[in-house]
């Protein structure tokens, strides 16, 4: 079987239809999707069992009690068969074509193991924007995070070869799972194809998890991407730049935890003036480089509450 898609299920009632016939248009011959029904309260079961019924690719596992995206997605991999696996949110959906089209640029280079397409970023919102990774060209991991893949670590907007999550799986009682879990299985991958075709749409919903701010996700979200600047200080193909780079995006969770009452966890990192001052980035890196030269270990408390001043 060429591809397997795994679609988490739960009170997606209004969403799961308008998602499922977005899949029905991906041109994609040889395929599965694994409709993983996260114990629902409302009629999202029901509407599984109907498409079940009417399309013979379509295939439900009903959970009794809800374990969460994490464990839902983990059960599809469980029961994934294709070459290849992607997954779709049941509230988000896909332009038509873009995983066809996708599928066979992706198998058109054998070497690379993983596709990375565009996506519509807090799709419905005045803040959404289209994120498009590249233009049909094949990266390095070591190049994925020198050019800051990470701050899209979306498990929805890729399709990787199955064989990658051999051993990997989404960390189950955490938010945030995909930052946690999607740079180490890319970093698996001989390369990363960055295309610019197709459309992935993912929806801000006013109650999504992702988007409410407490401190558990925030503790979340710094403990991900305070793995993540762990396991690239271990790389050595990665730059002092590069790691400038992460470790500043490291800082705006702990910022925001120190504002709320929390702790400061994460390492010092010395960034020198030198380097904040003549790296080629963004104005706004540079303010927050030359911030940090100056002052140090106590950067995150000072800018924690300069904050809180502000907000008064």
């Amino acid at each position: 079987m060429k591809l397997s898609i795994i679609i988490p299920v739960y009170k997606v009632e209004a969403y799961l239809d308008f998602c499922l016939k977005s899949i029905a248009r991906q041109n994609v011959d040889d395929c599965e999707v694994i409709l993983v029904d996260d114990g629902s309260p409302d009629g999202s079961g029901a509407l599984c069992d109907e498409w079940a019924r009417k399309a013979h690719l379509f295939h439900v596992v009903h959970s009794e009690k809800n374990q969460g995206l994490s464990a839902a997605r983990n059960k599809g991999l469980d029961l994934a068969c294709g070459d290849f696996v992607t997954f779709v949110d049941s509230d988000d959906y896909l332009s038509p074509g873009t995983l066809g089209s996708n599928l066979k640029l992706l198998e058109s280079m054998p070497e690379a193991d993983v596709l990375e397409y565009p996506v519509c970023v807090d799709h419905g919102t005045q803040q959404s924007y289209h994120y498009v990774p590249g233009k049909c060209e094949a990266v390095s991991f070591k190049d994925w995070v020198t050019q800051k893949g990470y701050l899209h670590s979306y498990a929805c907007n890729k399709i990787y070869r199955r064989s990658l999550w051999n051993g990997q799986r989404f960390p189950e009682g955490r938010l945030f799972e995909d930052v946690f879990t999607i740079p180490s299985v890319l970093r698996r991958a001989r390369a990363i194809l960055r295309s610019d075709k197709g459309l992935y749409y993912y929806c801000n919903r006013k109650d999504s998890i992702s988007h409410t701010v407490t401190p558990r996700s925030i503790d979340d979200l710094l403990q991900a991407h305070l793995q993540l600047y762990h396991d690239m200080t271990d790389f050595p193909e990665i730059s002092e730049k590069a790691l400038d780079d992460l470790y500043l995006c490291l800082c705006n969770p702990q910022i925001v935890r120190l504002q709320m009452g929390g702790s400061a966890c994460i390492p010092d990192r010395r960034i020198p003036l030198r380097r904040a001052l003549f790296t080629r980035r963004p104005a706004n890196y540079h303010l927050k480089a030359i911030l940090k030269s100056v002052s140090g270990k106590n950067y995150c408390t000072l800018m924690a509450k300069a904050r809180k001043i502000l907000k008064k």
